[in-house]
Order: C-alpha cells, then structure tokens, then sequence
C-alpha cells in the first residue's frame, strides 16, 4: 500500500523529531530500588555479661542504583484554578501540576527493569502516576509517564 509521505520525507519527519527532543531534554535521575548487601559477620558473641549469647544480627550496607537519562519535562496545570492538596494538620495548601516525561527507549529500559523508587529533577522527588505510554511516529519510538511529585 502507498504511503502519503515518501520515505525521504518520513527520515526527514523522523530526524525534527528527534531534533526537538534534543533541543528541550535535560538530564533526570531515575532511583532504582537499592542492593543490599550483607556486611561480613564478628565471630564475637553479642550477648552481655549473665544473658548468654545473643543471636548475631545480621547487619547490611545499601548500595545505591541510579541512572541518568535524557527527557522532555512537561509541566501543566490541568485541575481548577485554586484546587489544591490540603496537607494533613499544617496550614498549607500545594497547587496539583500534571507532570509529564517523555523519554526514550533506554531510558524506559531501565525504569521497566526491577522497581523504581523515584524519579528526581528539578531538586523534587516524583512518583508514577501511571503506566508508560509508547508514542511512535514514523519508526521513532519515546515513551511518556506521568508522574506525581512525592511529598
């Protein structure tokens, strides 16, 4: 079946695509769920004088997994205009953004790979919102989450 666009005009479609997304990226750090590692173990009891040994408690170090990726950060005030989040037992009212990444396919790679803790820019911490949604064109593939920030 014929296309409407040759395929010169698909790559050139294809490449101001890409070109907007390197033109609007910054840089994110996404959080993976941290390794955890046992610590090596004293062959000392850890019991005190007159209460018999104790049980050795195991003892861990975390090891921070994070990976730095390029996005297109989109914020946007979709709710009414003076609709807020109402903080638990302080006088503080937060507006609601929507906030949007889109992001490409290694990026969403790693995200999709084990759980992810959060996602931070703008010296804020995010959540998701929901589920990943692939956003092809042309044979270029991003994918765009919607994320909350964490309070």
């Amino acid at each position: 079946m014929s296309s409407l666009l040759s395929d010169n005009e698909k790559s050139v479609m294809a490449g101001l695509l890409d070109q907007t997304f390197q033109t609007f990226q910054r840089d994110i750090v996404v959080w993976k769920e941290p390794i955890k590692q046992p610590l090596p173990s004293s062959s000392l009891s850890q019991g005190g004088f007159g209460f018999g040994d104790a049980p050795l408690e195991n003892q861990y170090t975390y090891i921070p997994v994070s990976g730095v990726f390029p996005a297109v950060v989109r914020y946007a005030s979709t709710r009414h205009i003076g609709e807020a989040n109402n903080l638990q037992e302080t006088n503080m009212f937060l507006p609601i953004y929507e906030v949007k990444i889109k992001v490409g396919i290694d990026c969403y790679n790693f995200i999709e790979s084990g759980k992810t803790d959060k996602i931070s820019f703008d010296n804020r911490d995010f959540y998701f919102a929901g589920k990943a949604q692939a956003n092809p064109f042309l044979g270029t593939l991003y994918y765009i989450y919607q994320l909350k920030q964490k309070i």
